[in-house]
């Protein structure tokens, strides 16, 4: 009888919670060669095991998941013994159109968000990025976004991630105060970024940052590249005086891109585009921008899950279901 051992899977949510899937398909390659062993479809949880050739017959094996409602993913390369059971458990992240988000209504908003809640109170003149007028995006406005609407679905929950992000990241000059604290009025917000008028101290941080990057370990100096075309008609601004910075993260690192300019009325402002993105790792993310011409752009649920992984303990202001 043939040497055999078993693999017993799950699949984890990026909260660390089994992840429900109704029929993940299963693939086994052999790894020296790139031929499929075997293969099957199984509902998730429970725990599945599965029956496979062990040491000498198979001496590395690939496990490859594809779920349903989940982002395919290999588990990794193992080696059984007779006898043996190993338990794989890998994180998989949601796909994003297999889910909806639940978003927390406005007034039952934790205290995490009063600094979001200010902000939107006197951004008046709020609109979605190459969409339609929100105008205050409060109260009933912020709860009676339609579920068709996906450009503004989509926005939304960028907007609750840039949020979440910049609020728990302080500026490292001083470390006193989170970026979003220098945010005086949002302008516009798009699937992937926020336009904002900003405190001009934010601009000041930015190119402290920017100058004396080996002092600043966790940021790195990034092109400004097409982020001008990003800043809204009717503000006057040179492309050289732009001044942009990135943190290291490999995922879910957000962009900083600072500018002064002048408005409509010729009042001097700050301008903030602020960007978060799935790769830090800069050829990834090349590919992720020619990707995002046909996809429309960094998608937020990827980003929710980005930001669930980081800090589980974190508001988000939404959940996918």
């Amino acid at each position: 009888m043939p040497n055999q051992g078993t693999l017993a899977l799950s699949l984890l949510a990026v909260d660390g919670s089994l992840a429900s899937d109704p029929g993940t398909f299963v693939s086994f390659i052999r790894s020296s060669d790139g031929q499929e062993i075997g293969n099957a479809t199984r509902s998730l949880p429970p725990v599945r095991r599965f029956t496979l050739p062990a040491f000498p017959q198979e001496t590395a094996i690939t496990c490859l998941v594809t779920p349903e409602r989940y982002r395919h993913r290999a588990v990794g390369v193992f080696t059984l013994t007779d006898g043996e059971t190993i338990q794989r458990n890998p994180t998989v992240f949601r796909k994003p159109d297999k889910w909806e988000p639940a978003f927390v209504r406005w007034n039952n908003l934790s205290a995490d968000f009063d600094g979001l809640a200010q902000v939107l109170d006197g951004s008046t003149t709020l609109r979605v990025k190459a969409g339609k007028l929100l105008g205050q995006f409060t109260a009933a406005a912020y709860d009676g976004v339609d579920p068709g609407d996906r450009t503004t679905v989509y926005a939304k929950a960028s907007l609750l991630n840039l949020y979440a992000k910049l609020r728990s990241l302080n500026e490292p000059v001083f470390s006193r105060k989170p970026w979003f604290g220098f945010v005086d009025r949002l302008l516009e917000i798009g699937r992937e970024r926020i336009i904002a008028v900003v405190d001009a101290e934010m601009h000041e941080r930015v190119k402290t940052i920017h100058a004396n990057i080996d002092d600043f370990e966790f940021y790195k100096r990034t092109p400004v590249g097409d982020h001008n075309k990003n800043i809204p008609a009717g503000f006057t601004f040179t492309k050289s005086s732009m001044v942009s910075i990135k943190t290291k993260e490999e995922h879910g690192n957000v962009q900083l891109t600072l500018t002064p300019a002048t408005d409509a009325d010729g009042k001097s402002v700050t301008l903030l585009d602020a960007d978060i993105d799935e790769n830090g790792q800069l050829m990834v993310h090349l590919a992720d921008l020619f990707k995002h011409r046909f996809s429309g752009g960094t998608h937020p649920y990827d980003i929710h899950e980005y930001l669930v992984m980081e800090d589980k303990t974190r508001e988000l202001g939404y959940e996918l279901v």
